[in-house]
């Protein structure tokens, strides 16, 4: 599976599914280019790293179709399959979606909670505090129009109640959530395109019952109403499961060691470290 990834500035995710594939943990899945929308974005030095092409495509003050094309062209010519967005700032059309057979993003966040306009970067773990949610961690989810809306494909729940506690300010708490959830979204996207790799990905539609709240003279009145979604699902089964854990441990020794110079006890206690 030749895959594509848009990333804007940092692309640690770019960089973890890397990793996986150098490991020998990510299977079939070849890195056939990466474009950047921010021309001194550190992305690119990884791209350079590891030996995979790296074009900038400038989007600041360029229009979505002039730039959308230019990228879909990049995309063809390096004959990609799917693409991944791996810290990707834009929204992406319809048009551009529909040109390639899946368009994949990671959200550090469960959605649908903390996701939408202006959910992004440091400001999904600031709502995340906010709510003084116990369990948080990263989505993977199929990319539309919408933001954040598309069909949800996986998980990873991470238990941050023990942060709350620490005797630290609010902003390195925050830090701590965006951390340890980081740690894990790593871990997830790759697990996520090796399934995808491995032709276990499913999206279908499903009529479902959708419950409905309207207030009329002075009453809350409630009802439900069929309603249509997209389902996104991973038909994995527990030999899959094993066999990607199994693999997978590689990486996770590989990622703890370069956390080493970080307060792990604290970003990843051993009770976490899986």
């Amino acid at each position: 599976m030749r895959l594509g990834v848009l990333a804007s500035w940092r692309g640690t995710n770019f960089k973890a599914i890397l990793d996986h594939i150098q490991l020998g943990v990510l299977r079939g899945v070849e890195p056939a280019v990466l474009i950047y929308s921010d021309e001194n974005a550190p992305v690119r030095e990884i791209a350079r790293k590891y030996g995979v092409e790296a074009r900038y495509v400038k989007h600041r003050g360029v229009p979505r179709r002039q730039r959308e094309d230019e990228m879909a062209e990049i995309l063809k010519n390096a004959g990609v399959e799917v693409v991944a967005l791996a810290g990707y700032d834009y929204i992406l059309s319809k048009a551009f979606i529909d040109q390639f057979k899946l368009v994949l993003n990671i959200h550090p966040s469960l959605l649908p909670f903390a996701g939408g306009k202006g959910m992004y970067g440091m400001r999904v773990h600031m709502e995340v505090y906010r709510a003084g949610v116990k369990v948080t961690g990263p989505t993977v989810h199929v990319v539309d129009e919408s933001v954040d809306g598309g069909p949800v494909v996986d998980q990873w729940p991470v238990y941050i109640g023990d942060i709350y506690a620490l005797p630290l300010s609010r902003e390195e708490k925050i830090g701590l959530i965006a951390d340890r959830v980081l740690i894990f979204e790593h871990r997830l996207y790759s697990r996520v395109l090796q399934a995808v790799a491995d032709g276990l990905l499913e999206i279908y539609e499903e009529r479902v019952m959708a419950p409905k709240v309207v207030e009329k003279d002075g009453r809350i009145l409630t009802a439900e109403e069929e309603a249509v979604v997209r389902r996104a699902v991973l038909r994995v089964d527990e030999a899959w499961r094993k066999s990607w854990e199994e693999r997978q441990r590689a990486y996770v020794e590989f990622q703890l060691k370069e956390w080493a110079d970080k307060p792990l006890h604290l970003i990843l206690p051993p009770w976490l470290r899986g």
